[in-house]
């Protein structure tokens, strides 16, 4: 038996499923993550180990498993396997239960229905490979909110918001003063030349260089000027956007926010999941342009950002797309 429980343990490390013919099946279930509010402990995603007793039939799996472990033929595993499922069952008649090591246990209730108990002792799902539970004290936030609330003071912004527009009354006039200086100066000069000069009638007129008249070459340079410094400024009523369009790679999973028949949809909607924080851009599928928020080379990983965005972010409608 102790052989058996080691060919079992294993394949369920791979398989999902795991029958013994003549005796049940062993099936696992994905569980997440855990967190254990009294203590404080937090547990890594791992496999649940169910057992079906309809599943009797022989689907070879286990057989060939024993046959290519042991070089032996397939007749012979076959003759094994057989040989310990009489002996399980034997058993369970004798002394009323039957142990898988580092599996289950078997035994008869009260009402003779066999009841399976796992007893798992390693973590049978490969990704969580090397990780175990670990306890994290919980944070006190009380105290770090008080200190925070103490650096602001209403009264000390009350404060230099008044000497802020003391200050901008008494600056304000005088800017104004200073900017009617030159016209002021201005009017007298032609005042003076008013009162002095002597006409000359065949004198060729001066250009007024602050004539309402401005030519056209003047014109066109202020306009390219006032370009110039809306460039510099940064003035630009385009919308530069992050998202890139790309194809489905193969062998990777997207967490899909939006599908839309016009890739100008997609890219506003993408834009709209950036600003959230999301590293999102459009992939282009099946003549549709899907808004792709989040990207995974592992399905895992994928589920568990899936879960996330649907519970924190209470977003239902986002699904799993694998190429």
């Amino acid at each position: 038996m102790q052989d058996l429980n080691k060919y079992i343990s294993g394949l369920l490390f791979i398989h999902d499923c795991v029958i013994l013919p003549g005796f049940g099946g062993f099936v696992t279930n994905y569980h997440e993550a855990e967190h254990e509010e009294l203590s404080n402990t937090f547990h890594p995603p791992k496999k649940d180990v169910l057992f079906n007793k309809n599943l009797t039939y022989n689907d070879g799996l286990i057989i060939n498993y024993l046959a290519k472990n042991a070089n032996i033929s397939y007749r012979e595993a076959e003759q094994i396997i057989k040989n310990e499922v009489q002996n399980a069952w034997l058993k369970l008649e004798d002394d009323g239960e039957v142990c898988f090591d580092g599996i289950g246990t078997f035994k008869y209730n009260k009402n003779c229905q066999l009841v399976f108990n796992p007893v798992i002792t390693e973590n049978l799902l490969t990704d969580s490979y090397g990780l175990s539970s670990f306890r994290f004290p919980p944070l006190n936030y009380q105290q770090n909110a008080h200190k925070l609330s103490s650096t602001y003071n209403s009264q000390t912004m009350n404060l230099g918001l008044k000497q802020t527009l003391k200050w901008a009354a008494i600056a304000i006039p005088i800017v104004g003063i200073l900017a009617l200086v030159p016209y002021i100066k201005n009017q007298n000069q032609q005042s003076a030349n008013i009162g002095f000069s002597t006409p000359v009638q065949n004198e060729t007129p001066i250009e007024d260089t602050h004539s309402a008249m401005i030519p056209d070459t003047n014109i066109s340079g202020m306009i390219n000027n006032a370009t110039d410094k809306r460039t510099a400024l940064f003035y630009s009523e385009e919308n530069q956007t992050a998202i890139k369009k790309q194809t489905i790679d193969a062998n990777n999973f997207h967490i899909i926010g939006a599908s839309y028949k016009a890739e100008e949809n997609a890219l506003t909607h993408a834009n709209n999941f950036i600003t959230k924080g999301f590293n999102a851009e459009v992939i282009e599928n099946n003549n549709l342009y899907r808004v792709s928020i989040a990207q995974f080379d592992s399905k895992v990983n994928a589920l568990h950002e899936l879960r996330r965005i649907r519970n924190e972010e209470q977003n239902d409608k986002v699904w799993l797309f694998a190429n």
